[in-house]
């Protein structure tokens, strides 16, 4: 009985489904999107922590950057297509006086939306076009709300060498502001997953500035966590309650 239940505990605790979500709550590796889905309809609820290096540059207090947090909901309804609804704290001025304390008195509200047109097979890899912000305001940031807005499409292609599975991501992406263009072009990373730890994945990618390198571990089916470097050096983590939508059978 006790071995049955260890192997119980064990077989749930190895079990994975879910890819990496980027900060914003998104399919992807860290920051760099991707073109992996999940494998079935789920949702998607958790929150970031953010270290200067990770949010655009025009987001400041008194001409500094600050660490920042991030909150998300996404839903993949089907295989092939997944929205997304995110925010991030703005730090500044109580009531925009200069003079009174400093806290996150508002935030950075975002629509993203990925659709995957081509699903990864043998011979080919899966592509998916997207783009974070992609509902809004059409001015230069002003209002604040084109500071994450971004448009993309991406590959992704996955190998079992020696029963290690190795992915391949490639992406080219275009930021709408100026003062974020650092990010654009292509972009892309290696994600790692171990033979005996298949919910572990190791990533290591290049976001058009820099390097950043992370791990994300799906655990018990629902509950995955992040961590990551920025720059191999500034840290970033979070966590995220990963729900799969229950299916009604028909009599």
């Amino acid at each position: 009985m006790g071995y049955r239940i260890i192997s119980i505990i064990v077989a749930l605790f190895l079990t994975h489904g879910a890819f990496a979500q980027q900060y914003y709550g998104m399919g992807g590796l860290i920051s760099v999107p991707s073109a992996d889905m999940d494998t079935v309809p789920v949702g998607h609820i958790g929150a970031h922590y953010l270290n200067e290096h990770m949010i655009p540059d025009k987001m400041t207090l008194d001409g500094e950057k600050y660490n920042s947090w991030s909150n998300y909901l996404s839903v993949q309804p089907f295989r092939w297509i997944e929205v997304g609804y995110g925010y991030t704290l703005i730090k500044l001025h109580k009531n925009k006086d200069k003079n009174a304390e400093v806290g996150f008195y508002t935030k950075d509200r975002y629509f993203s939306l990925r659709l995957q047109p081509l699903r990864e097979s043998k011979w080919w890899p899966s592509i998916v076009v997207g783009g974070q912000d992609v509902w809004g305001s059409l001015n230069k940031g002003e209002s604040q709300s084109n500071y994450y807005r971004n448009y993309y499409v991406a590959a992704s292609k996955h190998f079992d060498l020696l029963e290690q599975y190795i992915g391949v991501h490639l992406a080219y992406r275009h930021w709408k502001l100026d003062s974020n263009k650092k990010w654009n072009g292509v972009v892309g990373g290696l994600t790692f997953q171990p033979s005996f730890f298949r919910s572990l994945r190791v990533i290591g990618e290049y976001d058009g500035d820099g390097v950043n390198v992370g791990a994300d571990c799906t655990l018990f089916r629902y509950v995955m966590l992040q961590v990551s470097l920025q720059q191999c050096q500034y840290f970033s983590g979070g966590v995220c309650l990963r729900v799969p939508f229950v299916r009604m059978n028909k009599k």
